[in-house]
């Protein structure tokens, strides 16, 4: 038996009330029509409303739209049958942001005989952010193998496709004596071939295959370079100079110009006061930003916008951490699309445009190639904004 104060602590109203109120889960109480009695202040410390924004207000008014099914279904439950009712869902912020919780809920009859039901919702979102994250990155693990098995597959039947592409041309140049004398052996002038492949655009087609073919080839590097996991050419880089850098690139790629003008696109910095350092491989992380760069771009081109195009830059440090944001006010996507983004050959481009590579391969470069992780956060109409965090050192570098 345990001794009579224990019995004593747990019966007692000003105990279980410490415990609600410093409970880090939310704790809270609903009449049968949804609408809220009592919520602890847990909730203003997580979601930030006052309880006087809360009490007194239907759940619905928070929960996201496309979750309140569930929620209806776990209370209905609970009431029902006098179980526990379980149920995920978002839940709004005071700042308009959502967050995910678990809840369960149980019937409960007051002194008056008043049916209510007892709440607790626990604050999951962290927790689904990294299980996203490991799922992402066992995916990569697996499809890595199958890109670099793909690429070197590829690659051979590719090189003599590109060869002997190269061989027929080289095989009637005028100015090759082999050439002049073979087709003198033949009763046939040189020349005259020539016009005839021109006429017929012959040399046009070879063109072609060695134009696709050196796409091929692109995809096929970008593909070893995503199976590869090497970290050579490690330095420590000033992040704020390698985004100023990589912006300077973006402004003159070629392939950017050629679709729209990036020097059109308003560029706003909001950088760390003091320098923030990372040891990273240069050429691949500035590989990482430019392709982020060149996604947010086009996407802005792609839409006709109320609103000046604009991409926002940040940079910050925290407790070893350092963080670069790439903003932009384009025409963001959903959910089902921000899940799917870094998947190899996943892309929303037109036919020849995009590969479906780049973001693979920015993912692999940060996450396996430097211990980073690279995250995106976009709603539809509102833009996208990708973040990557990288361990890092603040201040000035030794």
């Amino acid at each position: 038996m345990p001794p009579k104060s224990a019995e004593l602590f747990f019966k007692s109203e000003s105990r279980y009330r410490m415990l609600v109120e410093n409970s880090c889960d939310v704790i809270f109480s609903l009449d049968m029509e949804g609408y809220f009695t009592y919520v602890s202040p847990a909730w203003e410390k997580i979601l930030g409303h006052e309880p006087t924004e809360v009490v007194g207000h239907n759940y619905r008014e928070f929960i996201h739209p496309d979750d309140q099914p569930g929620c209806v279904e776990a209370i209905d439950k609970a009431v029902r049958s006098g179980q526990v009712g379980e149920s995920t869902y978002r839940i709004r912020r005071a700042d308009g942001s959502w967050r995910w919780h678990t809840f369960r809920g149980t019937p409960h009859t007051d002194e008056n005989g008043v049916l209510t039901v007892i709440g607790i919702a626990h604050d999951v979102t962290e927790r689904l952010r990294i299980e996203e994250m490991m799922a992402h990155s066992g995916k990569m693990m697996m499809v890595s193998g199958l890109a670099a098995g793909m690429a070197h597959e590829i690659n051979n039947p590719l090189g003599a496709i590109m060869q002997h592409a190269q061989n027929i041309e080289r095989r009637v140049q005028a100015d090759m004596p082999a050439n002049v004398k073979a087709a003198a052996e033949v009763g046939v002038s040189l020349e005259l071939v020539r016009a005839y492949l021109e006429k017929r655009g012959v040399f046009a087609f070879i063109g072609h295959i060695r134009s696709a073919g050196m796409r091929a080839s692109e995809i096929i590097s970008q593909m070893l370079q995503f199976s590869s996991r090497g970290e050579t050419g490690v330095v420590s880089t000033d992040l704020t100079v390698l985004l100023e850098r990589v912006v300077e690139l973006a402004a003159t790629d070629y392939d950017m110009k050629k679709k729209y003008s990036f020097r059109a696109i308003e560029i706003v910095r909001e950088y760390a006061a003091e320098p923030i350092f990372a040891d990273i491989a240069q050429h691949e992380m500035e590989q990482v930003l430019l392709n982020i760069l060149k996604n947010a771009a086009q996407a802005i081109a792609g839409v006709k916008m109320q609103r000046e195009p604009r991409i926002i830059l940040r940079s910050s440090f925290s407790e070893g951490i350092a963080e670069l944001e790439i903003e932009d006010n384009g025409p963001g996507m959903d959910e089902a699309m921000r899940l799917r983004i870094f998947e190899p050959f996943f892309t929303t481009k037109e036919v020849g445009i995009g590969t479906g590579l780049g973001l693979s391969v920015a993912y692999a470069i940060v996450t396996r190639g430097h211990n980073g992780t690279i995250e995106v956060r976009s709603r539809p109409g509102e833009g996208s904004c990708f973040t990557i965090r990288l361990p890092g050192r603040g201040g000035r570098d030794e």
